[in-house]
Order: C-alpha cells, then sequence, then structure tokens
C-alpha cells in the first residue's frame, strides 16, 4: 500500500528500494565467494520484518538471521524459502518450534543440542547446527578448549548435523584498529584447525557483523551476518568515517525508515502556564502546541522530553514538556497554519530539512540500534514507495 489510509494516526513509512541498494552496497564490500546474511530479528531492527526479509532476498541475500523461533515461523510465513539461522541458543522447550520453521540454530551447550536432536528425529529433518566459540565477547558460547569435545559428543547425535562454527565480535563498530578483532577471529581460527584436524570439517564459519564486514575484509569467513546496515544506518560515527576514508570505493548507506504521525489537537498556551507531567516546561509568552498522538509505548523514549523536535511544514517543531504513554506535545508557534490532521515526521525527511535515528540517539544519549529497534511493532509499517 501506498499511503496509509487518512484516519490512521502514526505510521512508519518503509523504503524496500534503500533496503535493496543497502544490501548490494555491502555486498559490493564482500570477497568473492562469502555468502551475505541479512539480519532481521527485532523485527528487521523496527523496519517490519514481513516487509524487510522478501526485500533482502530479492536483493541477493543468501540467508536471514533471526533471534528466535518465533521469528523463523514469521520468515516463513512470509514466502521466504532461504536458509534462516537462529542466533540465540533455543531454549530445549523450544526445539521443536525451531526445527518446524527449518531453522539453522546456534548451539552453546549440550542441553540445547539434545533437544535439538529429539525434535529433528521426530520430525524427520537433521537440525544444522552452529557451535559458538567464546574469543572475547563474554556473552553466550563454549569455551575455546570445549568445542572439539562437544563436537565430538554432538556428532553421535542422529537429529543434527553439525554446519556451522560462529563468534561474534565485540568493538569491531569502534574501528580504532583491527587489534582485537584480529584477535578474535584468530581464537575462531585455531578453534576450526582444531576440528579439522579431529576430521570435523564445518563448511560455513562466521562472525563479522556490518562493521567488520565492511571494514575488515579479512575476518568475512565464509558468511557475514550484517544488521544495521541493511536498513541504512552505521554501526558508529567511526564506522562510517573508516569505511569512506578513500581507501576502497565509498560505501553508500540509504536509511530506509520514515516514522509520520497525524497532529491530534492545536492548543494555546499562556505566559506562564506549564505543559505535562511534573511541569518541566514553562511557557516564556504565548505559545501554540501541537499535540502528536505517540509516545513512550509506541516508542518515543522518554528521555525525549523537552529534547529534539520533530518536522512539521518542513520546519523544526521543539519537544516542550514530557513524553506521556501516548501522546507529546511540540512548539509550532513559529510555525504558520499547524492544524490537526497535518503530518509530524519524527524520522525522516520533510521538504529540505531531515531528522536521523542518529540525531534522536544523540538526544537520548544511546544509540541509533535503540531508535529505531524499539519503534512499537503495532505502529504499521507501509512500504514506501511502492
Amino acid at each position: 500500500m501506498a499511503t496509509p489510509p487518512p484516519a490512521w494516526p502514526s505510521w512508519c513509512q518503509i523504503d524496500l528500494a534503500a533496503v535493496r541498494a543497502n544490501v548490494a552496497a555491502v555486498r559490493a564490500r564482500l570477497r568473492p565467494g562469502v555468502m551475505l546474511a541479512s539480519v532481521v530479528k527485532a523485527n528487521a531492527y523496527g523496519h517490519g520484518l514481513e516487509l524487510c526479509a522478501p526485500a533482502c532476498v530479492a536483493a541477493g541475500a543468501d540467508w536471514l538471521v533471526v533471534n528466535s523461533p518465533a521469528e523463523a515461523l514469521r520468515v516463513r510465513e512470509a514466502g521466504v524459502s532461504v536458509p534462516v539461522y537462529l542466533c540465540m541458543q533455543v531454549p530445549p522447550a523450544l526445539a521443536a518450534l525451531a526445527v518446524s520453521a527449518r531453522a539453522r540454530v546456534v548451539v552453546a551447550e549440550v542441553e540445547s543440542a539434545e533437544a535439538l536432536a529429539q525434535a529433528g528425529r521426530a520430525l524427520a529433518w537433521p537440525v544444522p547446527v552452529h557451535l559458538k566459540v567464546e574469543t572475547g565477547m563474554h556473552r553466550q558460547g563454549l569455551a575455546p578448549d570445549e568445542v572439539v569435545a562437544v563436537a565430538t559428543r554432538l556428532s553421535r547425535l542422529q537429529g543434527i548435523s553439525l554446519e556451522g562454527l560462529t563468534s561474534h565480535f565485540a568493538d569491531s563498530d569502534a574501528a580504532r584498529d583491527a587489534a582485537h578483532v584480529r584477535q578474535q577471529y584468530r581464537v575462531l581460527e585455531a578453534v576450526r584447525q582444531a576440528l579439522a584436524g579431529r576430521g570435523f570439517h564445518l563448511p560455513v564459519v562466521h562472525a563479522a557483523n556490518s562493521a567488520a564486514a565492511l571494514l575488515w575484509p579479512e575476518s568475512q569467513a565464509s558468511l557475514v551476518r550484517v544488521g544495521l546496515a541493511t536498513y541504512g544506518l552505521w554501526p558508529s560515527p567511526a564506522c562510517r568515517a573508516a569505511a569512506n576514508d578513500g581507501t576502497v570505493a565509498a560505501v553508500d548507506l540509504r536509511p530506509a525508515l520514515s516514522w509520520r504521525a497525524r497532529v491530534l489537537q492545536v492548543t494555546r498556551l499562556a505566559a506562564g502556564e506549564y505543559v505535562g507531567y511534573g511541569r518541566t516546561w514553562q511557557a516564556p509568552s504565548e505559545r501554540r502546541l501541537a499535540v502528536v498522538p505517540l509516545g513512550y509505548a509506541d516508542g518515543v523514549d522518554r528521555r525525549l522530553g523537552n529534547r529534539g523536535h520533530v518536522l512539521l511544514r518542513g520546519r523544526p517543531a521543539p519537544i516542550r514538556g514530557r513524553i506521556c504513554m501516548n501522546l507529546f506535545t511540540v512548539d509550532v508557534t513559529d510555525i504558520a497554519d499547524v492544524a490537526a490532521g497535518d503530518t509530524a515526521t519524527l524520522i525522516g525527511r520533510d521538504g529540505d530539512r531531515e531528522v536521523t535515528a542518529d540525531q534522536w540517539a544523540e538526544w537520548m544519549n544511546t544509540i541509533n540500534y535503540e531508535v529505531v529497534a524499539c519503534i512499537h511493532p503495532d505502529q504499521p509499517r507501509w512500504a514506501w514507495p511502492v
């Protein structure tokens, strides 16, 4: 659908042409033979899984990455048939759900693998599993000296097959230097060689995320897992600068998400009156305020109270007062003719001005990942343009 219904109070516009262009831009940075996995977990980083998963595949993604069996099933229900990799270890109780989605699954301990094997036997599908190695992130994974023993044990289980070896980089987006990235990759490579020495030749080795895939070609292995860059956002300003430093062809990423809402009401505020909970903003003179029908329950973070702005009629309208659960107010005193029904742009372009997820992150003292991923799934996502 090209436009939301006239009565719809708020929506996200997703530029699928931008998603496809970003996938192509990343692929151009990969070494020959390296597979590209687009990460669509967390509702495609807030962009809409059902919209973005098919778009990524159409653009040439070889695999998709999700975080849960439920997400894997949503990918399948969207008509996508490429390999789907489940990057968080599956609790034994959900093993059958993961297998029913024909997902590849990360494994970092034996109990999960045994449950997957049981489900694989029951559903007559040997589950491809990927052994997760702890190389320096210290989040989930097997100690390097445990991997061969675990692989030996799992190789005896019917219902699973050893397909991959994986890890995750801790600070590739910092782009200061590659020392820690290289150290982590050396640990992963040493484990791969140890497995090969015992007859385990796992065909899919992967650790690189968006930053590593763009900055450190030596870390690409046989597959890269690209998340944020798929949606046109940079993991960090340092990563963006390093990826476009002139040493290689520049990477052009296009933000894919815009977020808009229709003004609910325009009110007047007398000089000296206060706005909202806690009376955190007082009008220095008579003001006009527009009420926007979104709040922290919808993904407009409470930290934005009295910080930042939206765009109305191509001009910035500062946020006044605290963000409520489903409403916030902006100052439109200096913007002529704002009325109920006008479109406010929270993220995106209006005329020659733009509000970006990176600006939100700065106002919130956080990262752009959080900004987009926390837009509530109930916000409609519309493909734009069709």
